[in-house]
């Protein structure tokens, strides 16, 4: 009885204060509190027969006549995907230059609204619920997020949005009132007003929120004030109008405290990394002592209801990662609360761990050389022996701190002598002019020998020394020389401080320095991998690879600091000629003769093996801004730039193609050495660029005309044939290979006439008819065996595994490179488990979450729950995949929320697949932003990993409007090859393309690194336009529901002959659309675009346009085929664009299936990768695996 009034009095005090408890419930307490309940509910069966109900999800009492239930939604409330693609809701300015991402969120506010669990309790949602992973959802009426009235006008009814994946409070900045916000998994939401019913409850809430708010923004701009300030700042502040209460007190602020010292913890980690924490004020310490908060209480509520997944339906959240150990110890600290640790290993583990976090801005930070920590390691040339962090590196994450003695720890043990050099002892010594070579010197009693490796004292005291290996000591007039091939350190490449600091890497940079600079030496191993390296995955390795004893190094891969890229080290073996010079030889072999500069070299010959050059024509010119009647367009003047994101109006025209005449050099050449003839396109000719939107976009038309151009334009080599002359037809040609033309007709600039070429233009004994009017088949004699190059040998197509596959955008470009065979796919959501299914029937398609797959594969298991077979060991040689990017996105500014770095450590996942499964090729896909997120460590992170497991690697930024697709959609790519192959490069593009939308450099720790791509500027063909995309669609009406209908017309371009397939097909398929006001008459100025001064939005970047120019104009931002982002206007029909259309906008044949209502579909092309940018990256691999194959060839 007493058990049972001491339970009653608690449950009277909390509703005597109105609300429920702040402060959130552990596990443990959690459990405590079941069994209190238990107990309690026994004696009440004992005396009433009955047992006190208690909601399990809210944890309200059901007998509470304060509870209240969610009265339901009216009939015209929709659900959230289909609310979100209300035209009411599409308000972006086409002039917006920071939306580039499919991935962002769109940002709404929602009035009128209620939360409530899944029972239709209303409940709040800052108890911790949301922490714990309980489900909850709110209604209301959603409003655009620039419209500031809470009326219900305007806005659009929704329902049962959610559930919600975390809330937010923002606002900090001034304002009158905090901005509350929710995020779920299509949208964020702003609260403005709850409804009448909601009210009462959300009052509660926003009386602690607003303190918050208050506490944020006086200790901003007052860090010294004390706790006195602060009570005087609260209870003489006014609380806004619409708030329940009148004033604020210590009382009030004693209260809540543990909500707002959760909220100034929150606060502090969303700020910037300048950004002095709030949270050790003054003020904050004395409020914490005196109301006794626990620090980090909501994140230890969150670890602990993630910490128990069997407390967690599947629906409810996510999974953790799981991992191999080699991934987890690289990852833990960046991804410690998402990935699944072993209990006993994270004992062990919390028992004994005393390194640095890595992660954190101190961690981030070189050392500065100055202080005595620094001074005594031995990378300064100290002894190594106190083992101290720099006083400017001391991690503030570290769960053990450092005794301030062990600083003092060996200080006075003498420095190792610095090594001056004696004179040269005798040894084998070869003459080379005017220097004698050694091959072993002695030095302070150590010898030193070529091939040695030693460190080296740099001028900067402050610096680290230097490391090289010795390839060749001599003496002459200038001293004792050696010359240095240098290591590159670890914390020098694009790893930075992830790397292990152990590690070095061969770059091709060498000196010739004084012997007398050498500090002493050191012993640097060359940990080449194991014969059996392919099936070492997921071992318990330990990823220390070498003691540290100061002297010790290790290193496993080449380095080009440009295109940071990772790859195995030159096997060089010395010579007998360089035995004492080098180990490495560092001559590049000369492989054309040298030219005298005034000859001139005939190359007319090349014309039975047509060899052309490309070089770059000359800019477009920007059209001439017009004088714009600001009666007419009063906010003309918000239009801050005339630039339209998509527009191809700046693009530059495609190379020029010529056939080499003559090289000459010197005076002849005036400083212009090539003279060419040039092949036209059709669009130069008196046809213009519009007879061109027709034609092939590799047709040219041979010219007399000539030019002298300068080497340094030559952009590369391409092919150009007299289509009759083909053997095979005019497409299997052109897809042979990259970089080829061909030729019909030629063309007479002064009669502007097309006639027959001349014979000199037709490769000689290969004439055919020569009338220009052949379908590509070959009409005359085969090509002599001479002027046939070497088929590549076609390698087998690699098992491949693709991993977060969608519909299999992925799959379709490898499988159209012919580089892969995709047999397995792992996809959750099933509408497009089910396209992949469709497209790929020979594969198998697992639509579980990748977490369990792995899990069941690494405990042995052979197949699923499904009975579905796994792939072992061995089988899998190509690994592909995008890993959910919305926690990437460099719009969503709450990306640190546990749903997004749940979204993120995904990418921990599959990279323990790599790791377990060892493929030949690893491609990883993201998002832009991937590569500077949270300033660029997952990408270091993953780029250490790779390095470590021994994987060669690289990473770059693609533009997939330069491979063939129309719309701008710049992607993050990570290659990776297993040790023996060649690692791919980055292909180069293939279409003119914007050059806004080209800046693909990434600037990585200050320092800018691009990729190999060479043609920046330009490239061999035209854009892909709007035009090319769905202009012989037949047209269809607002809202229209065919899934087959019928094509009604012949292809008109060059896309769309590709996209159509060279086999019939008279059944177009989901050429549908949803329903959506129209947009009204054409704006013969522009584009369908809503006025700048109305706001900003979430929408696209650019709707499709109107303009008469159609075929100068490519599409619009990335998420054209995103519909919950915006409506996508047609150019030319008013009505939304198709989903066939978007397809098509991404590459995707006509022939590609899609499963599911109209909104999957949207979704499944929206988030696919766009098929023409993975048939180009495709093809590098293809090529890598054809090399290795004559090289194996070669071997036998």
């Amino acid at each position: 009885l007493s058990l049972l009034s001491k339970g009653s009095n608690k449950r009277k005090s909390e509703e005597v204060n109105g609300e429920a408890k702040p402060e959130l419930m552990n596990v443990e307490k959690e459990e405590e509190e079941e069994l209190e309940e238990k107990v309690r509910g026994d004696i009440f069966g004992v005396i009433f027969g009955t047992t006190p109900p208690k909601c399990l999800d809210c944890r309200q009492y059901l007998d509470d006549p304060d509870l209240k239930f969610f009265q339901g939604d009216p009939d015209d409330a929709l659900e959230e995907p289909e609310m979100l693609t209300d035209e009411r809701l599409s308000i972006f300015d086409a002039n917006e230059d920071g939306f580039e991402s499919y991935e962002d969120l769109p940002q709404h506010k929602v009035t009128s609204f209620s939360v409530y669990d899944k029972r239709g309790h209303l409940c709040p949602f800052d108890t911790g619920l949301i922490e714990r992973n309980i489900e909850l959802y709110f209604s209301g009426v959603v409003k655009p997020i620039y419209d500031d009235n809470p009326c219900l006008d305007g806005g659009v009814r929704a329902k049962k949005l959610g559930p919600i994946n975390a809330w937010w409070i923002t606002g900090f900045d001034g304002g009158e009132k905090a901005l509350i916000g929710f995020s779920t998994a299509f949208a964020d939401y702003i609260l403005m007003e709850p409804s009448e019913e909601y009210a009462p409850t959300f009052a509660l809430m926003q009386e602690k929120i607003y303190m918050s708010k208050i506490v944020v923004e006086f200790l901003q701009n007052n860090r010294h004030v004390s706790y006195e300030d602060l009570l005087n700042k609260i209870e003489t502040t006014v609380p806004p109008a619409g708030l329940n209460f009148n004033r604020f007190t210590e009382d009030s602020l004693l209260r809540h405290a543990q909500f707002v010292v959760e909220q100034v913890e929150s606060y502090d980690e969303a700020g910037d990394s300048d950004e002095p924490p709030v949270l050790i004020t003054p003020c904050m310490r004395d409020l914490i002592k005196l109301a006794g908060v626990t620090l980090g209480k909501r994140r230890a509520v969150r670890r602990q209801a993630i910490r128990h997944p069997t407390r967690i339906d599947k629906d409810k959240g996510p999974t953790k990662a799981t991992t191999t150990k080699l991934v987890y110890l690289i990852f833990d600290t960046f991804f410690s609360e998402q990935i699944e640790k072993d209990e006993r290993e994270e004992d062990k583990e919390n028992a004994t761990k005393r390194r640095r976090c890595g992660v954190c801005e101190v961690c981030q930070q070189p050392e500065c050389g100055k202080c005595k920590a620094c001074q005594n390691m031995v990378k300064f040339g100290g002894s190594g022996r106190s083992k101290q962090a720099c006083l400017q590196r001391r991690c503030p994450n570290l769960a053990v701190r450092e005794a301030d003695e062990d600083e003092e720890v060996n200080d006075n043990i003498p420095e190792m002598p610095s090594l001056s050099p004696d004179p040269l002892s005798p040894s084998p010594n070869p003459h080379d002019g005017k220097k004698d070579y050694y091959q072993r010197v002695c030095i302070d009693s150590e010898t030193l020998e070529v091939g040695d490796c030693v460190s080296v004292s740099p001028d900067d005291p402050t610096k680290p020394l230097y490391l090289a290996r010795v390839t060749a000591m001599w003496e002459d007039s200038g001293g004792q020389m050696f010359h240095a091939h240098w290591f590159c350190l670890g914390s020098d490449t694009v790893l930075g401080a992830t790397s292990d600091p152990l590690e070095l890497f061969l770059v091709d940079e060498c000196e010739d320095m004084q012997l007398s600079y050498i500090h002493g030496k050191v012993n640097v191993i060359y940990k080449a991998p194991s014969d059996n390296w392919a099936m070492e995955g997921g071992l318990d390795t330990e990823i220390k690879m070498v003691e540290d004893d100061g002297r010790t190094y290790f290193y496993q891969m080449w380095y080009d600091q440009e295109y940071a890229r990772f790859e195995s080290p030159p096997a060089a073996q010395p010579t007998d000629d360089n035995k004492y010079k080098s180990v490495f030889d560092p001559t590049i072999p000369n492989l054309h003769p040298a030219l005298d500069p005034n000859t001139t070299t005939n190359t007319t010959n090349l014309s039975k093996t047509p060899e052309s050059q490309i070089s770059p024509a000359s800019p477009a010119k920007r059209p001439k801004k017009e004088a714009v009647d600001e009666e007419l367009h009063p906010e003309h003047y918000r239009k801050y730039s005339e630039y339209i994101k998509g527009s191809n109006l700046d693009a530059p025209e495609p190379f020029r193609v010529g056939r080499i005449k003559s090289i000459c050099f010197g005076v002849r050449g005036n400083g212009k050495p090539n003279e060419s003839d040039l092949d036209i396109r059709l669009e130069n000719t008196h046809k213009s660029t519009k007879a061109s939107y027709h034609a092939d976009i590799n047709l040219l038309y041979w010219s007399d005309e000539e030019a002298t151009v300068e080497f340094r334009a030559v952009q590369g080599r391409c092919s150009v044939l007299y289509g009759e002359d083909l053997q095979q037809s005019i497409q299997e040609y052109s897809m042979g290979g990259s970089d080829r033309f061909y030729f019909l007709e030629a063309y007479n600039a002064k009669t502007k006439s097309f006639e027959d070429p001349p014979n000199h233009a037709r490769s000689s004994g290969n004439k055919g008819k020569g009338k220009g009017k052949g379908k590509g088949k070959g009409k005359g004699k085969a090509p002599g065996p001479e002027q046939e190059p070497e088929p590549a040998p076609a390698p087998p197509k690699l098992r491949t595994l693709d991993v977060f596959s969608g519909c299999g955008g992925l799959s379709e470009g490898f499988h159209q490179a012919g580089v892969s065979e995709t047999l397995w796919a792992i996809e959750m959501w099933e509408p497009a488990a089910q396209a992949f299914r469709l497209n790929n029937p020979g594969s198998t398609v697992f639509t579980e979450d990748c977490n369990v797959l792995l899990k069941l594969v690494m405990a042995g298991e052979k197949t699923n729950s499904l009975g579905q077979k796994l792939p072992q060991k061995g089988d899998v040689e190509m690994l592909c995949g995008g890993p959910p990017c919305q926690g990437f996105s460099g719009m969503n500014r709450f990306n640190s929320r546990t749903y997004s770095k749940f979204k993120n450590s995904l990418v921990v996942s599959f990279l323990s697949y790599c790791d377990y499964y060892r493929p030949r090729f690893f491609l990883l896909e993201n998002v832009r932003n991937f590569v500077s997120f949270k300033r660029s460590m997952v990408l270091k992170l993953t780029l250490r990993c790779l390095v470590r497991m021994g994987y060669q690697c690289t990473f770059g930024v693609l533009q997939a409007g330069q491979y063939g697709v129309a719309q701008t959609r710049r992607r993050a790519i990570v290659l990776a090859a297993a040790p023996g192959e060649k690692l791919p490069m980055f292909p180069e593009p293939l279409h003119v393309f914007a050059p806004r939308a080209c800046q693909l450099s990434v600037v990585v720790d200050d320092k800018k690194f691009v990729s190999n791509i060479t043609r920046t500027y330009s490239g061999p063909f035209r854009t892909i336009t709007v035009r090319d995309t769905m202009s012989d669609l037949p047209e269809i009406r607002n809202g229209a529901s065919a899934l087959e209908i019928s094509y009604n017309g012949e292809p008109q371009s060059w896309f769309q002959r590709q996209i159509r397939g060279s086999q019939y097909q008279p059944i177009l398929r989901d050429h549908i659309c949803k329903v959506g006001t129209a947009p009204g008459p054409p704006d013969p100025t522009g584009s369908h675009r809503i006025p700048p001064g109305s706001g900003r939005g979430s929408g696209l970047g650019l709707v499709l346009t109107n303009d008469p120019r159609l075929g100068q104009r490519c599409p619009q931002s990335p998420a054209v085929a995103v519909p919950l982002q915006g409506r996508v206007l047609h150019p030319e029909q008013h009505r939304v664009v198709s989903v066939r259309e978007c397809a098509r906008s991404q590459g995707f044949p006509d022939t590609y299936r899609l499963f599911g209502n109209i909104l999957d579909k949207h979704r499944q092309v929206g988030n696919a990768v766009p098929p023409p940018l993975a048939k180009a990256i495709g093809l590098e691999i293809k090529a890598c695996a054809v090399a290795k194959l004559r090289q194996d060839s070669a071997g036998e």
